[in-house]
């Protein structure tokens, strides 16, 4: 069932040489480009982190952390009338 999917799919064009003479060494009988092209990039997004593990500090970070309060008294010099 698989297959029939993948045939409804448009093709991919491969414009590379390099591409496609390393995609011919690894196609072997019994596995299709599509197969080997899908084993390659599962590989590469299960060694590749999240999106939330990049944002994830590696130290804690301290968040106890107030804004300033609004005072009239810790106007800048600047802004006198």
């Amino acid at each position: 069932m698989a297959s029939t999917g993948r045939r409804q799919q448009p093709p991919i064009t491969i414009r590379s040489a390099r591409a496609v003479e390393l995609l011919r060494t690894l196609v072997s009988p019994g596995r299709s480009q599509a197969e080997v092209i899908e084993q390659a990039l599962e590989q590469m997004a299960s060694h590749r982190p999240s999106l939330a593990a990049l944002l994830t500090p590696k130290e804690p970070i301290d968040v106890d952390w107030e804004p300033p309060r609004s005072s009239l008294t810790h106007r800048d010099a600047g802004l006198a009338d």
